[in-house]
């Protein structure tokens, strides 16, 4: 039984890396909302109070379901710089974590930055115009960060817009999670792990020779 016991812990240990996560986020894809004025559930607007908008309004290019979140929609179509959105999670400080969204612009004329900060770090995505009125597609971005606290801030701000709100940022399919291989980077397991699994090999050679006999 102690063989068959280790021969199973091995399985588990082997296993465990490849374990499914879920997104940390709340509404990360925007679907539990189908307003254009009033704030998704899970978030918080920063600067103005905007709702979500569908593809179907104006034909674009679907990246995640029905519904994209729009830094200058309908709320506020001028899409003043420092308006955004966010949302806190808790995470744990040492451990890497991945954020992956789509990033698209209404496309109608100038230039934009969207500023996106988790914690105090940030990153800029700056968005240029070939005027083809809410018709680019979404692109896939994604960003690595190690945590510091057990707390975390997502935050997505239009950072600037030289075109007074004709190119504002869109975002849709947010997520948030412990990237892969990305478990707690301060500490060593290795060397434990490695005793354990070749105990558990150990064990499942055992096994077999008890059998054969």
């Amino acid at each position: 039984m102690k063989a068959k016991a280790l021969g199973f812990l091995t399985l588990g240990l082997l296993a465990a890396p490849f374990a499914a996560h879920a997104n940390l986020l709340v509404n990360g894809n925007f679907e539990a909302s189908s307003s254009n004025y009033t704030t998704p559930p899970g978030w918080t607007n920063i600067g103005h109070s905007e709702g979500v908008i569908a593809y179907s309004n104006f034909n674009t290019p679907a990246y995640d379901g029905l519904y994209f979140y729009d830094l200058g929609g309908f709320g506020n179509s001028n899409g003043p710089v420092g308006d955004g959105i966010s949302q806190t999670v808790s995470t744990s400080a040492g451990t890497l974590y991945r954020l992956t969204f789509g990033l698209s612009s209404e496309d109608v004329a100038g230039n934009a930055t969207l500023r996106v900060l988790i914690g105090t770090s940030f990153w800029d995505f700056d968005l240029t115009s070939a005027g083809s009125f809410l018709g680019k597609g979404f692109t896939t971005q994604s960003i690595d960060y190690l945590a510091t606290g057990n707390s975390t801030t997502i935050s997505f701000i239009e950072y600037s817009n030289a075109s007074g709100g004709n190119n504002d940022p869109m975002i849709d399919g947010v997520i948030f999670d412990v990237a892969e291989g990305g478990g707690d980077t301060t500490a060593v397991p290795e060397p434990g792990t490695l005793a354990l699994l070749g105990l558990g090999l150990a064990g499942l050679g055992l096994s077999r020779r008890r059998k054969t006999h």
